[in-house]
């Protein structure tokens, strides 16, 4: 894609220009190729899926966001009008993304104080948190039960009472009667999800661990002929360890490298793995369910 002219980079620190540019950009949400969903709200926060971007500000109509590899330049008129966001993943021309809301279309939020800081997902195994307070908006991710997450707000739409929450890692929307109220600190399996791949027989999960751990674990469960990815970033040289934990035959699993390769050829439940990484960043762990009925499991990640 073609970008649009910029003024050469300011030498500011990024954290000076961010009023700056915020102040003329407004709050959006954009849907991009591959079922991308990017938001930038009120509070200075960009997105991606849910899960914060690094964003290097350039001038007052334009910066620059990025996730996953992905770049998306953002910018505006002087004025603030002709809001563009652009899609520019490695290896590709990209394009552009549609603007789905801006400025005072933006969702707005009813604080708290007539609710818990507090909920805790129930009523769902996995708790779809959407980009907006809509059953017609993106998923930005799935949530165990069991989940707390804090309370951002809640409003009124569709019918329905919605609730912006907060698992710490990633925000989004989701259908007040899956949650109920809980204490705090947000606490979470840490495996924030980060969408759904365009193959309609798996899922794909970004694994976080808690601040100072070097491993986590949670529960869930597969239909029948499923496959759900584990994303997990760690360097070369480390040493990952895996386990899973089925409560049913015929789960197996497989680790790729970052670059596609086969660290690990497909390995029963019963065979945990340890070993010495030798690629840096996104290792995937693929647990399939080969059985013909729903399987439960749980998963141990390590990383030293």
């Amino acid at each position: 894609m073609t970008r649009p002219a910029l003024i050469p980079p300011l030498a500011l620190a990024a954290a000076a220009l961010a009023t700056a540019a915020h102040a003329e950009i407004p709050p959006f949400t954009a849907q991009c190729p591959t079922g991308i969903t990017v938001t930038w709200d009120p509070a200075g926060n960009v997105r991606v899926n849910g899960s914060p971007a690094s964003v290097r500000m350039y001038n007052q109509q334009y910066f620059e966001a990025t996730a996953g590899g992905i770049t998306f330049p953002i910018s505006t008129d002087q004025d603030g009008s002709g809001l563009l966001v652009g899609f520019n993943p490695p290896g590709s021309a990209g394009g552009y993304c549609t603007i789905l809301s801006q400025g005072s279309d933006q969702p707005d939020t009813t604080a708290g104080a007539d609710g818990p800081d507090h909920f805790q997902v129930s009523g769902a195994s996995r708790l779809n948190v959407r980009s907006a307070p809509s059953t017609s908006a993106a998923i930005v991710g799935k949530l165990p039960a069991g989940t707390v997450v804090e309370n951002l707000g809640c409003r009124q739409t569709e019918g329905r009472d919605w609730c912006h929450i907060s698992d710490g890692d990633a925000s989004g929307w989701a259908a007040s009667e899956f949650l109920s109220e809980a204490s705090g600190p947000v606490r979470a399996p840490r495996a924030t999800p980060v969408g759904q791949d365009n193959a309609a027989n798996h899922t794909v999960q970004q694994v976080r661990f808690p601040r100072g751990s070097t491993g986590t674990e949670f529960t869930d469960s597969l239909d029948p002929q499923v496959s759900h990815r584990y994303v997990l970033g760690a360097r070369n040289g480390q040493f990952l360890y895996f386990r899973l934990a089925a409560n049913g035959p015929g789960m197996t699993y497989v680790i790729y490298n970052p670059d596609g390769s086969v660290l690990l050829d497909e390995m029963s439940s019963d065979r945990e793995y340890r070993g010495q990484l030798w690629q840096s960043g996104d290792h995937i762990v693929e647990v399939h369910n080969t059985a013909n009925g729903r399987q439960s499991f749980n998963v141990i990640f390590g990383i030293n």
